[in-house]
């Protein structure tokens, strides 16, 4: 299950893609303009949008810059198949492009294969993670971490801009479920700041921490 922004003026259009990923067990919000599409982006902690890509590219800009920001995965639905190649060159995160017009299966295999993808890639900013193979890059130089800093790394990554605490970053990173462990967190906090720059990780009074990237 994934949460869902349709950024699509058209109401029947939207209404049909709604329907289709709800069914399929998704959380969709819609949005017919791009003021509404930058309020359900600050209301999510992770989104899959999926983009008309007739909507004004002045207006689009500001609203994809964000999205890329947050290393968030786009659909972008066209109907002129040589501008597939041009969508996907203007967007540095995960992207993918559908064809309309498009059935209702093709949709939903496009929205699965793109999030699968985008799982194995967490993106902030410079910052990017391959979990599948386990590697790390900032502003394109690989960084060398262990096992553990890595797991917390990602932890974070998945949650960019949340404050989490240390029970959560233990029991996310690592498994843990006690609450006597917390020490290691601050100790690796310490280890990544070293590595990814010391503002890069925020502490959070009486709570725990929380990345932040430019």
């Amino acid at each position: 299950m994934a949460e869902i922004m349709i950024l699509e003026p058209d109401v029947r259009t939207a209404l049909r893609v709604h329907d289709a990923l709800s069914g399929a067990g998704h959380v969709c919000c819609t949005a017919a303009t791009i003021a509404d599409g930058l309020q359900c982006i600050r209301s999510s902690q992770r989104l899959l949008t999926i983009l008309n890509a007739r909507m004004p590219w002045t207006e689009s800009i500001g609203l994809m810059q964000q999205l890329e920001e947050r290393g968030w995965p786009v659909l972008f639905i066209t109907a002129d198949a040589s501008n597939a190649a041009h969508l996907r060159a203007l967007y540095q995160a995960g992207c993918d492009v559908l064809l309309s017009p498009f059935q209702e299966d093709e949709l939903c295999r496009s929205v699965e294969q793109l999030l699968s993808e985008s799982a194995r890639t967490l993106t902030l900013g410079s910052l990017r993670l391959d979990t599948e193979n386990r590697e790390a890059t900032l502003d394109g130089e690989q960084l060398t971490l262990t096992a553990q800093e890595f797991a917390l790394l990602t932890a974070l990554m998945r949650s960019p801009d949340a404050a989490l605490t240390r029970q959560e970053l233990l029991r996310t990173a690592w498994g843990y479920q006690g609450i006597g462990e917390t020490r290691t967190v601050d100790v690796h906090i310490q280890r990544l700041r070293c590595k990814l720059g010391a503002s890069c990780i925020e502490t959070v009074y009486k709570l725990g921490y929380r990345l932040k990237m430019a």
